[in-house]
């Protein structure tokens, strides 16, 4: 199984093409976009994606000098929204996508019909931040590190259960792909989002999740769970002491990501703006401290790189899905 691409080697073949992008903080001359720009989010206000949405559409007007708009469209797992950019958004430049990889390249595999293709109704224009996870368990369940819960759950096999925040989420996708990797029986239990998830991971109702850094951040440092080890390539700036799972079991590797994309169609030179404007709000004095309040760090890959980003994650995580089976409808 193929790797998802390495964030060092990532930033660097995209930093020539980066540097094209400018001052921060100087707005962009000669701008053919339309003067209001509507930026859609396939899911609820409050999620990481929505976060870095808003955070962009903050900042965005500084250096483009338009009005930007956040259009929250959730539903389906991010298909109703992606659906409406793909086949309903004008090609004007007004409307573009802002959505997670999950969406792009983990629905396909889950849904009978999406209402879009991944590759062929969308143009890629940006990355704008990756977001860390992390394995927990119960301060109460006897292992301190991944090896030890893996031993546990051979030992025990079939008397654990891990939560997850919702069937094709990253949380059950990553389970599955240790389960797999590894030949355990570990029962599945999806909730609707990674916060009840957390309340019965406290109580000890279910002895293993994988949630987002941001979103567990104080229920570890308050105690009440047990970080065992970060599914990514480097460590997580917001816990520095959690080894990696890739140490333990190769390639159990997987992060969230979001970005920007814009309907078939759209001129070329309106996205190199977009590609210019979400450089510039990147390089803003205040969003290496956003990000890592997120427990995220800054995704800088333009449309070719994104584009391969997508193709990879597209290619890595069907075979998975199809292994395991899972469906969402």
């Amino acid at each position: 199984m193929s790797l998802p691409f390495n964030r060092r080697q990532f930033t660097l073949a995209a930093a020539s093409a980066w540097l094209g992008a400018g001052t921060p903080v100087q707005t962009m001359a000669q701008s053919t976009l339309p003067k209001t720009i509507s930026l859609v989010v396939p899911n609820a206000a409050g999620g990481s994606n929505d976060v870095m949405a808003r955070a962009v559409a903050m900042r965005l007007p500084s250096v483009l000098g338009i009005s930007v708009v956040v259009d929250n469209r959730a539903g389906a797992g991010g298909n109703v929204g992606s659906a409406y950019v793909a086949k309903s958004a004008p090609r004007d430049g007004s409307t573009w996508l802002v959505t997670i990889n999950s969406t792009q390249t983990i629905n396909p595999s889950l849904y009978k019909s999406t209402g879009f293709d991944p590759l062929a109704d969308f143009e890629p224009v940006a990355g704008i931040a990756v977001v860390q996870h992390v394995f927990l368990v119960p301060k109460t369940l006897p292992v301190n590190n991944l090896a030890e819960l893996i031993e546990l759950a051979r030992r025990e096999s079939g008397k654990l259960s891990y939560g997850s925040a919702g069937n094709g989420t990253f949380s059950h996708l990553l389970m599955e792909m240790l389960k797999m990797s590894q030949g355990l029986q570990i029962t599945h239990v999806p909730y609707k989002g990674v916060a009840p998830a957390l309340t019965d991971l406290v109580a000890g109702n279910v002895q293993v999740l994988i949630s987002t850094i941001p979103a567990c951040l104080q229920f570890i440092k308050s105690g009440q769970v047990k970080a065992l080890a970060v599914p990514s390539l480097q460590r997580a700036p917001a816990l520095p002491q959690v080894p990696l799972a890739n140490e333990v079991v190769p390639g159990l590797v997987g992060e969230l990501w979001v970005a920007m994309y814009a309907p078939q169609g759209v001129p070329r030179d309106m996205i190199e703006q977009m590609r210019q404007g979400v450089a510039k709000v990147q390089a803003l004095p205040d969003m290496d401290a956003f990000f890592q309040a997120q427990g995220a760090s800054a995704m800088k890959a333009g449309p070719a790189e994104l584009l391969a980003a997508t193709k990879e994650e597209f290619a890595r995580w069907a075979p998975i899905i199809k292994a395991s089976g899972m469906r969402v409808d």
